[in-house]
């Protein structure tokens, strides 16, 4: 990979972790977006991880001054457990071209999957449910109005993304493809 395009993945994924500060509409988020994105666009998989990591990590510290939470709440393991299993499926779409079909099915079980982790967290430890299966029944029933909108918040910020990045990518770095190319045939 070269730096042109770490820099557009890095940038379009603090765009849209900005976007987390900024008024919107309530559980429409790019968390899952910009983990799926990272996974499949960043080629070093450990930048994959870094930096929705220290991306996100960053905006919950802003998040937490600006409305005055806990950044170590007692469920941040499985929010970001939740972050870096969306990343490793995030790899599965790491290919040259787009697949739409894989995209849309991998943002969906990316959004359930969330949703099962982040709120067996709140189950386990928000003590506001039975600890037995009716209490984490109850727990899953009670999450559904705030999942309202996150799906679609997904495939929103999953299209921007994935979106962006291919226009700017295939107008950008195919045209200085083809320049190298053209200049190697007349030095030729």
């Amino acid at each position: 990979m070269n730096n042109s395009k770490f820099w557009l993945i890095t940038g379009l994924i603090l765009i849209a972790v900005i976007s987390r500060i900024i008024p919107h509409p309530f559980n429409v988020t790019p968390l899952i977006a910009v983990s799926l994105f990272a996974g499949a666009k960043f080629e070093d998989k450990k930048w994959s991880f870094i930096v929705p990591l220290l991306s996100f990590f960053a905006s919950d510290i802003i998040l937490s001054f600006m409305y005055h939470y806990d950044v170590f709440h007692n469920t941040i393991f499985f929010t970001y457990s939740s972050i870096l299993l969306i990343v490793l499926l995030g790899r599965i779409l790491n290919n040259k071209k787009i697949n739409i079909g894989k995209t849309i099915g991998l943002t969906l079980a990316s959004s359930l999957l969330f949703f099962i982790i982040s709120n067996f967290g709140v189950w386990l430890f928000g003590g506001m449910y039975s600890m037995n299966a009716t209490g984490l029944i109850n727990c899953y029933i009670m999450a559904i109005p705030f999942n309202k909108f996150s799906w679609l918040g997904d495939l929103f910020f999953v299209a921007l993304l994935f979106g962006i990045y291919e226009f700017v990518s295939n107008k950008y770095f195919t045209n200085a493809k083809d320049l190298t190319a053209q200049k190697s045939k007349i030095s030729d």
